[in-house]
Protein backbone atom coordinates (compact mmCIF):
# COMPACT_ATOMS: atom_id res chain seq x y z
CA UNK A 1 0.00 0.00 0.00
CA UNK A 2 3.06 2.20 1.09
CA UNK A 3 4.42 1.31 -2.33
CA UNK A 4 1.32 2.54 -4.06
CA UNK A 5 1.55 5.63 -2.43
CA UNK A 6 4.80 6.92 -3.00
CA UNK A 7 4.28 5.73 -6.57
CA UNK A 8 1.20 8.57 -7.08
CA UNK A 9 2.91 10.24 -5.64
CA UNK A 10 5.99 10.62 -7.47
CA UNK A 11 3.41 10.07 -10.86
CA UNK A 12 2.10 13.38 -9.27
CA UNK A 13 4.59 15.26 -8.55
CA UNK A 14 5.89 14.44 -12.18
CA UNK A 15 3.09 15.45 -13.78
CA UNK A 16 2.89 18.99 -12.27
CA UNK A 17 6.32 19.73 -12.78
CA UNK A 18 5.53 18.94 -16.58
CA UNK A 19 2.68 21.59 -16.23
CA UNK A 20 5.37 24.35 -14.97
CA UNK A 21 7.78 23.01 -17.36
CA UNK A 22 4.94 23.76 -20.17
CA UNK A 23 5.04 27.43 -22.53
CA UNK A 24 2.26 29.59 -21.66
CA UNK A 25 2.31 32.25 -24.08
CA UNK A 26 -0.50 34.05 -24.82
CA UNK A 27 -1.07 35.28 -28.21
CA UNK A 28 -3.18 38.47 -28.75
CA UNK A 29 -3.77 39.91 -32.40
CA UNK A 30 -2.25 43.13 -32.98
CA UNK A 31 -4.35 45.90 -33.75
CA UNK A 32 -3.33 49.62 -35.07
CA UNK A 33 -5.83 51.85 -34.12
CA UNK A 34 -5.97 54.74 -36.51
CA UNK A 35 -7.45 58.30 -35.75
CA UNK A 36 -7.61 60.88 -37.57
CA UNK A 37 -9.60 64.47 -36.43
CA UNK A 38 -10.78 67.38 -38.42
CA UNK A 39 -11.32 70.36 -35.92
CA UNK A 40 -13.95 68.44 -33.89
CA UNK A 41 -14.65 65.34 -36.11
CA UNK A 42 -12.90 62.20 -35.16
CA UNK A 43 -12.78 59.27 -37.66
CA UNK A 44 -11.44 55.77 -36.57
CA UNK A 45 -9.99 52.90 -38.11
CA UNK A 46 -8.65 49.51 -36.76
CA UNK A 47 -6.12 47.82 -38.60
CA UNK A 48 -5.80 44.12 -37.62
CA UNK A 49 -2.31 41.38 -37.49
CA UNK A 50 -2.92 39.81 -40.70
CA UNK A 51 -3.46 43.10 -42.81
CA UNK A 52 -0.58 44.82 -40.30
CA UNK A 53 2.18 42.59 -42.11
CA UNK A 54 0.57 42.78 -45.64
CA UNK A 55 1.12 46.94 -44.76
CA UNK A 56 4.63 45.81 -43.66
CA UNK A 57 5.23 44.26 -47.62
CA UNK A 58 4.39 47.56 -48.81
CA UNK A 59 0.58 46.47 -49.91
CA UNK A 60 -2.50 49.01 -50.34
CA UNK A 61 -4.84 46.85 -48.27
CA UNK A 62 -9.02 47.44 -47.97
CA UNK A 63 -8.11 49.18 -44.63
CA UNK A 64 -5.81 51.72 -45.96
CA UNK A 65 -8.35 52.20 -48.65
CA UNK A 66 -11.24 52.81 -46.25
CA UNK A 67 -9.75 55.62 -44.76
CA UNK A 68 -9.87 57.59 -48.28
CA UNK A 69 -13.37 56.79 -47.29
CA UNK A 70 -13.80 58.48 -44.38
CA UNK A 71 -11.72 61.03 -45.69
CA UNK A 72 -14.35 61.51 -48.39
CA UNK A 73 -17.35 61.72 -45.81
CA UNK A 74 -15.90 64.89 -44.46
CA UNK A 75 -15.65 66.48 -47.43
CA UNK A 76 -19.21 65.33 -48.08
CA UNK A 77 -20.55 66.59 -44.47
CA UNK A 78 -18.91 70.21 -45.42
CA UNK A 79 -20.23 70.71 -48.70
CA UNK A 80 -16.94 70.21 -50.35
CA UNK A 81 -15.28 72.81 -48.37
CA UNK A 82 -12.66 70.76 -47.14
CA UNK A 83 -10.38 68.88 -48.99
CA UNK A 84 -7.96 66.91 -47.83
CA UNK A 85 -5.21 65.12 -49.52
CA UNK A 86 -6.14 61.38 -49.40
CA UNK A 87 -2.96 60.50 -50.75
CA UNK A 88 -0.70 61.98 -48.34
CA UNK A 89 -3.20 60.77 -45.50
CA UNK A 90 -2.98 57.17 -46.38
CA UNK A 91 1.16 56.95 -47.09
CA UNK A 92 1.41 58.31 -43.80
CA UNK A 93 -1.07 56.17 -41.94
CA UNK A 94 1.13 53.23 -44.07
CA UNK A 95 4.54 54.36 -42.87
CA UNK A 96 3.25 54.78 -39.45
CA UNK A 97 2.12 50.77 -39.58
CA UNK A 98 4.84 49.60 -41.00
CA UNK A 99 6.90 51.31 -38.38
CA UNK A 100 5.23 48.96 -35.74
CA UNK A 101 3.53 51.88 -33.92
CA UNK A 102 -0.60 50.74 -32.61
CA UNK A 103 -1.88 54.36 -31.53
CA UNK A 104 -1.61 56.65 -34.56
CA UNK A 105 -3.55 59.91 -34.65
CA UNK A 106 -3.42 61.92 -37.75
CA UNK A 107 -4.11 65.71 -37.88
CA UNK A 108 -6.11 66.29 -40.90
CA UNK A 109 -5.73 69.98 -40.82
CA UNK A 110 -2.33 69.56 -42.11
CA UNK A 111 -3.38 67.86 -44.82
CA UNK A 112 -6.14 70.65 -46.17
CA UNK A 113 -5.42 70.90 -49.81
CA UNK A 114 -4.35 74.57 -50.83
CA UNK A 115 -4.48 76.03 -47.34
CA UNK A 116 -2.73 76.36 -44.55
CA UNK A 117 -3.36 74.20 -41.82
CA UNK A 118 -5.59 75.33 -39.33
CA UNK A 119 -4.68 74.94 -35.76
CA UNK A 120 -5.82 70.87 -34.07
CA UNK A 121 -8.41 71.60 -31.77
CA UNK A 122 -9.98 69.33 -29.00
CA UNK A 123 -10.88 65.63 -30.38
CA UNK A 124 -12.20 64.29 -27.76
CA UNK A 125 -16.16 63.98 -27.45
CA UNK A 126 -18.15 64.55 -24.91
CA UNK A 127 -19.71 62.46 -22.11
CA UNK A 128 -23.27 61.61 -22.54
CA UNK A 129 -24.85 65.25 -21.49
CA UNK A 130 -22.11 66.78 -21.19
CA UNK A 131 -21.60 70.11 -23.15
CA UNK A 132 -18.10 71.05 -24.73
CA UNK A 133 -16.73 73.63 -23.16
CA UNK A 134 -14.57 74.61 -26.12
CA UNK A 135 -16.65 77.01 -29.10
CA UNK A 136 -18.62 74.45 -30.45
CA UNK A 137 -18.39 74.55 -34.56
CA UNK A 138 -20.98 76.69 -36.40
CA UNK A 139 -23.29 72.90 -36.54
CA UNK A 140 -23.74 73.50 -32.68
CA UNK A 141 -23.05 70.19 -32.26
CA UNK A 142 -21.70 70.11 -28.71
CA UNK A 143 -23.04 67.19 -27.06
CA UNK A 144 -23.55 63.42 -26.97
CA UNK A 145 -27.30 62.82 -26.46
CA UNK A 146 -26.94 58.77 -26.72
CA UNK A 147 -25.03 55.59 -27.23
CA UNK A 148 -25.32 51.46 -27.91
CA UNK A 149 -22.80 49.38 -27.97
CA UNK A 150 -23.45 45.56 -29.16
CA UNK A 151 -20.55 43.04 -29.72
CA UNK A 152 -19.21 40.81 -31.86
CA UNK A 153 -16.72 38.09 -33.14
CA UNK A 154 -13.36 39.95 -34.14
CA UNK A 155 -12.55 36.80 -36.17
CA UNK A 156 -15.22 36.64 -38.23
CA UNK A 157 -16.00 37.27 -41.82
CA UNK A 158 -18.85 39.12 -40.89
CA UNK A 159 -16.59 41.58 -39.02
CA UNK A 160 -14.80 42.98 -41.78
CA UNK A 161 -18.63 43.97 -43.04
CA UNK A 162 -19.33 45.84 -39.52
CA UNK A 163 -16.02 47.52 -39.32
CA UNK A 164 -16.66 48.65 -42.86
CA UNK A 165 -20.17 49.84 -42.50
CA UNK A 166 -19.32 51.58 -39.20
CA UNK A 167 -16.99 53.11 -41.02
CA UNK A 168 -19.22 54.57 -43.44
CA UNK A 169 -21.73 56.25 -41.91
CA UNK A 170 -18.99 57.62 -38.86
CA UNK A 171 -19.02 61.10 -38.55
CA UNK A 172 -21.74 61.55 -40.89
CA UNK A 173 -24.28 64.65 -39.89
CA UNK A 174 -27.97 65.12 -40.89
CA UNK A 175 -29.90 68.54 -40.92
CA UNK A 176 -32.96 69.61 -39.30
CA UNK A 177 -35.84 68.16 -41.10
CA UNK A 178 -33.32 65.69 -43.02
CA UNK A 179 -34.07 61.90 -43.60
CA UNK A 180 -31.77 59.22 -43.33
CA UNK A 181 -31.06 56.14 -45.23
CA UNK A 182 -29.09 52.93 -43.73
CA UNK A 183 -28.88 51.30 -47.58
CA UNK A 184 -27.71 54.73 -48.94
CA UNK A 185 -25.29 55.62 -46.19
CA UNK A 186 -23.62 51.88 -46.42
CA UNK A 187 -23.85 51.74 -50.39
CA UNK A 188 -23.88 48.72 -53.02
CA UNK A 189 -22.92 45.33 -50.56
CA UNK A 190 -20.04 44.86 -53.26
CA UNK A 191 -16.59 43.81 -52.92
CA UNK A 192 -15.66 46.60 -54.48
CA UNK A 193 -17.39 48.81 -51.97
CA UNK A 194 -15.42 47.02 -48.80
CA UNK A 195 -17.72 44.08 -48.29
CA UNK A 196 -16.94 40.58 -48.19
CA UNK A 197 -18.76 37.39 -47.35
CA UNK A 198 -20.93 37.12 -43.41
CA UNK A 199 -23.90 35.20 -42.23
CA UNK A 200 -27.08 36.34 -44.09
CA UNK A 201 -30.67 34.50 -42.92
CA UNK A 202 -32.35 33.51 -45.84
CA UNK A 203 -35.62 31.46 -45.48
CA UNK A 204 -35.38 29.84 -41.75
CA UNK A 205 -31.21 29.18 -42.01
CA UNK A 206 -27.88 31.31 -42.25
CA UNK A 207 -26.01 31.23 -45.83
CA UNK A 208 -23.15 33.26 -46.68
CA UNK A 209 -23.74 36.43 -48.76
CA UNK A 210 -21.79 39.61 -49.40
CA UNK A 211 -21.99 41.86 -46.57
CA UNK A 212 -23.25 39.76 -44.30
CA UNK A 213 -23.17 41.69 -40.75
CA UNK A 214 -24.09 44.90 -41.47
CA UNK A 215 -27.36 44.65 -39.82
CA UNK A 216 -25.88 44.71 -36.85
CA UNK A 217 -24.98 48.12 -37.47
CA UNK A 218 -27.90 49.34 -38.27
CA UNK A 219 -29.41 47.51 -35.35
CA UNK A 220 -27.21 49.29 -33.37
CA UNK A 221 -27.79 52.81 -35.06
CA UNK A 222 -31.45 51.70 -33.84
CA UNK A 223 -30.84 51.62 -30.18
CA UNK A 224 -28.60 54.56 -30.17
CA UNK A 225 -31.63 56.76 -31.48
CA UNK A 226 -33.97 55.43 -29.91
CA UNK A 227 -32.33 56.64 -26.58
CA UNK A 228 -31.97 59.87 -28.44
CA UNK A 229 -36.06 60.09 -28.61
CA UNK A 230 -35.71 59.89 -32.38
CA UNK A 231 -38.14 57.19 -33.52
CA UNK A 232 -37.38 55.59 -37.32
CA UNK A 233 -39.93 56.23 -40.76
CA UNK A 234 -38.89 52.99 -41.58
CA UNK A 235 -37.70 49.77 -39.51
CA UNK A 236 -38.14 46.25 -40.10
CA UNK A 237 -37.46 43.58 -37.49
CA UNK A 238 -35.58 40.09 -38.57
CA UNK A 239 -37.31 36.74 -39.45
CA UNK A 240 -35.11 35.11 -36.25
CA UNK A 241 -34.16 36.85 -32.96
CA UNK A 242 -30.75 38.47 -33.11
CA UNK A 243 -28.18 37.11 -30.26
CA UNK A 244 -25.85 40.51 -30.27
CA UNK A 245 -29.05 42.74 -29.27
CA UNK A 246 -32.39 42.45 -27.17
CA UNK A 247 -35.76 40.84 -29.02
CA UNK A 248 -37.40 44.28 -30.46
CA UNK A 249 -34.54 46.51 -31.01
CA UNK A 250 -33.03 44.92 -34.14
CA UNK A 251 -33.09 46.67 -37.50
CA UNK A 252 -32.51 44.32 -40.57
CA UNK A 253 -32.32 46.00 -44.42
CA UNK A 254 -31.79 44.00 -46.92
CA UNK A 255 -31.07 45.82 -50.87
CA UNK A 256 -33.02 48.43 -51.66
CA UNK A 257 -35.95 46.67 -50.50
CA UNK A 258 -35.57 46.51 -46.81
CA UNK A 259 -34.31 49.94 -45.15
CA UNK A 260 -33.34 51.24 -41.62
CA UNK A 261 -34.51 55.11 -42.01
CA UNK A 262 -35.20 58.26 -39.76
CA UNK A 263 -35.61 62.20 -40.27
CA UNK A 264 -34.10 64.34 -37.50
CA UNK A 265 -37.08 65.59 -35.65
CA UNK A 266 -34.50 68.44 -33.88
CA UNK A 267 -34.00 72.16 -34.69
CA UNK A 268 -30.23 71.46 -34.62
CA UNK A 269 -28.04 68.92 -36.64
CA UNK A 270 -27.27 65.88 -35.62
CA UNK A 271 -24.15 63.52 -35.89
CA UNK A 272 -23.55 59.65 -36.01
CA UNK A 273 -20.10 58.35 -34.73
CA UNK A 274 -19.60 54.74 -35.11
CA UNK A 275 -16.73 53.05 -33.56
CA UNK A 276 -15.40 49.60 -33.46
CA UNK A 277 -12.93 48.48 -30.72
CA UNK A 278 -12.18 44.24 -31.33
CA UNK A 279 -15.18 42.71 -30.74
CA UNK A 280 -17.55 45.83 -30.21
CA UNK A 281 -19.00 48.48 -32.01
CA UNK A 282 -20.47 51.77 -30.63
CA UNK A 283 -22.51 54.28 -32.17
CA UNK A 284 -23.32 57.17 -30.72
CA UNK A 285 -25.61 60.24 -31.28
CA UNK A 286 -24.12 64.18 -31.10
CA UNK A 287 -26.49 67.19 -30.89
CA UNK A 288 -27.02 70.90 -29.18
CA UNK A 289 -27.16 70.74 -25.61
CA UNK A 290 -31.04 72.24 -26.17
CA UNK A 291 -32.20 69.53 -28.88
CA UNK A 292 -33.90 67.54 -26.57
CA UNK A 293 -35.43 69.77 -24.10
CA UNK A 294 -33.53 68.41 -21.28
CA UNK A 295 -36.14 64.95 -21.92
CA UNK A 296 -33.71 61.66 -21.87
CA UNK A 297 -35.34 58.80 -23.75
CA UNK A 298 -35.18 55.19 -23.27
CA UNK A 299 -36.44 52.15 -25.15
CA UNK A 300 -39.20 49.81 -23.58
CA UNK A 301 -40.06 46.84 -25.01
CA UNK A 302 -43.43 45.70 -24.19
CA UNK A 303 -44.96 41.93 -24.86
CA UNK A 304 -42.95 38.84 -25.25
CA UNK A 305 -39.99 37.57 -27.09
CA UNK A 306 -41.42 36.82 -30.15
CA UNK A 307 -43.65 39.54 -30.55
CA UNK A 308 -43.63 42.61 -28.91
CA UNK A 309 -44.07 46.79 -29.04
CA UNK A 310 -41.46 48.98 -28.79
CA UNK A 311 -41.83 52.32 -26.92
CA UNK A 312 -39.82 55.99 -26.55
CA UNK A 313 -40.12 56.56 -22.92
CA UNK A 314 -39.25 60.48 -22.14
CA UNK A 315 -38.54 61.32 -18.74
CA UNK A 316 -37.43 65.33 -17.56
CA UNK A 317 -36.00 65.09 -14.45
CA UNK A 318 -36.83 61.68 -13.79
CA UNK A 319 -40.85 62.34 -14.51
CA UNK A 320 -42.42 60.65 -17.03
CA UNK A 321 -43.38 62.85 -19.72
CA UNK A 322 -44.33 61.17 -22.76
CA UNK A 323 -45.07 57.65 -23.92
CA UNK A 324 -44.56 57.16 -27.86
CA UNK A 325 -44.80 53.97 -29.98
CA UNK A 326 -41.97 53.35 -32.26
CA UNK A 327 -42.88 49.94 -34.04
CA UNK A 328 -44.06 46.36 -33.35
CA UNK A 329 -42.05 43.67 -34.26
CA UNK A 330 -42.92 39.79 -34.99
CA UNK A 331 -40.37 36.55 -35.11
CA UNK A 332 -40.42 33.23 -36.50
CA UNK A 333 -38.11 32.03 -33.18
Amino acid sequence: MKKHFRFVSAALALISASIILMPSNVFAETVASIVMTYQDKVYTKQIYGPEIEQIKTGADTDGLRDLGGLIDSLTFVTNGEVQIDKNAVISAAKAAVAAGQTGINIDLTKYVKGAAAAANTSAVLPAAGQAVTADPDSTGIDTRLSEASTRFRANEDRAKNIRNAAAKINGMIILPGQAFSCDAAFGPRTVANGYGFGNVISGDTYVKGLGGGICQVSSTLNLAMLRAGIVPIERHNHSHRSSYIASGLDATISGASLDYKFVNPYSYPIQIMAVCDGGVISVSVYSNHNATGGVVYEPVVTGGKMANTTHVIGKLAGIQVSDRVAYSSRYKQ
